[in-house]
């Protein structure tokens, strides 16, 4: 796991400090504020490798005497506690890397990244010691979208050459062979599922037009239908729980051949967990997603889960309040002010309904109200406020503030009880 984060002249905050919890770490902000980029470089962090080689570089500003760098602590079984330092060289345009003490094996990292695809990490075969041929570090999985679906590499020639089947393939053959994977992936799904009633599962393949290819089905409750043919919040969820039994798996048949005990831990990094997802599906997810990743295996529980997260959601916020432990779960922000992006950890509240998380320090919105609804009210408290006395208020102004508040709220909304009695008293013009 990753256990705290410093950077310094890189990305769009000049500086940027985090102490991560070593369970739980949701990260809200407004677009473009850098929510995605703390995610790679918390990626980087416990891989040393860029997730879909998105490397950074400084501002064309930044000055030559004050280099970007970044600072990290990780945890793990091996090794300890580690920290990292890597500075840019504007003369090379690289990254140099120094360590203090033996690098840790943090457990498997998977990235969920929001464009679809996801970023893999695996200790048994992506370790910093681990060479191929020509003597390069192997590197870790990058599947963009349609290879999560479709193999990797995507079309390789030789049957040697697929790294991942790619779930189209492997979840047939995992329900053919009735092995434990199918099993794992049927567990996972009915996990995260939004509720009993429609609970995800995989039925038995079909073939779809005049393909030859038996593709999965998802079993719904007015029948089933080819996984590709899913929606697009089901094929996110799908390919995440598709990644996190294949990690596994592969990670479990790698160190048996290494002749080492898998990992007990696993990072995941999850870019947007709302992205697609019904407002049903998000009340429950993350904390669902949480128990499944630690249920991977039904007899053997994983020793650390670590998550870290982006949102925008504030269903997904309150999703977690039963979930909290502020000695395990941190909460982050990024916020504007002025023109200058700034970070902090914000103490978590549990605020219940969803409208109140969007008047919280996470999203800072005035109200949950639509904005023409949000200004007619202001207007309307605003005229009650300069006219205490109803009697002596201006009639046609009350009438046009009231049509306007009855253009934009329903009818047994919460603000009517306030202003209709003081409208009531407004003297019309004899």
């Amino acid at each position: 796991m990753i256990s705290f984060l410093k950077l310094h002249q890189i990305g769009p905050a000049p500086e940027l400090e985090a102490d991560f919890g070593e369970r739980l770490n949701l990260i809200t902000g407004d677009n473009g504020l850098g929510k995605t980029f703390l995610l790679d470089a918390c990626w980087h962090a416990l891989t040393q490798t860029w997730a879909d080689g998105r490397e950074f570089h400084p501002a064309a500003d930044t000055p030559k005497n004050d280099p970007p760098v970044m600072k990290w602590g990780s945890r793990g079984k091996v090794g300890g506690d580690t920290e990292g330092t890597a500075e840019f060289s504007f003369e090379s345009q690289k990254w140099s890397e120094t360590k203090k003490g033996r690098r840790t094996m943090p457990g498997i990292v998977l990235y969920a990244r929001i464009d679809g695809g996801f970023s893999l990490w695996d200790p048994a075969r992506n370790y910093w010691l681990d060479r191929d041929e020509k003597g390069e570090r192997t590197p870790p999985f990058q599947f963009n979208k349609a290879e999560v679906w479709n193999g990797l590499p995507l079309g390789a020639v030789r049957t040697e050459d697929i790294i991942c089947n790619g779930m189209l393939r492997d979840v047939e053959n995992w329900r053919l062979k009735n092995n434990g994977a199918f099993g794992m992936l049927q567990n996972v799904l009915k996990r995260i599922s939004a509720d009993d009633n429609e609970a995800l599962s995989i039925g038995e393949g079909e073939r779809v037009g005049l393909g030859t290819t038996d593709i999965p089905t998802l079993i719904m409750p007015y029948g089933k239908i080819p996984v590709t043919l899913a929606a697009s919040g089901m094929k996110r969820v799908l390919a995440l729980a598709y990644l996190l039994v294949w990690a596994w798996q592969e990670h479990r048949i790698a160190s048996e051949k290494r002749r080492k005990e898998p990992t007990r831990r696993m990072v995941l990094l999850f870019d947007e967990v709302e992205a697609h997802l019904h407002p049903k599906w998000q009340r429950i997810f993350l904390p669902a997603l949480h128990e499944a990743i630690r249920s991977l295996l039904s007899s053997e529980e994983l020793d650390s889960v670590q998550i870290i997260a982006t949102t925008h959601s504030p269903l997904v916020m309150g999703s977690v309040e039963e979930l909290w432990n502020d000695d395990t779960d941190r909460l982050f922000d990024f916020d504007l002010e002025g023109k200058k992006v700034e970070f902090e950890c914000i103490p978590f509240a549990k605020l219940g309904a969803a409208e109140h998380w969007l008047e919280s320090d996470s999203f800072d919105l005035p109200s949950s109200y639509p904005v023409m609804a949000q200004k007619a009210i202001d207007a309307a408290n605003g005229f009650m406020a300069n006219h205490p006395e109803p009697q002596t208020a201006p009639w046609k102004d009350a009438q046009e503030i009231d049509a306007d508040l009855r253009k934009t709220l329903g009818g047994d909304d919460e603000f009517w009880p306030l202003w209709k009695p003081y409208l009531d008293r407004v003297k019309k013009p004899s």
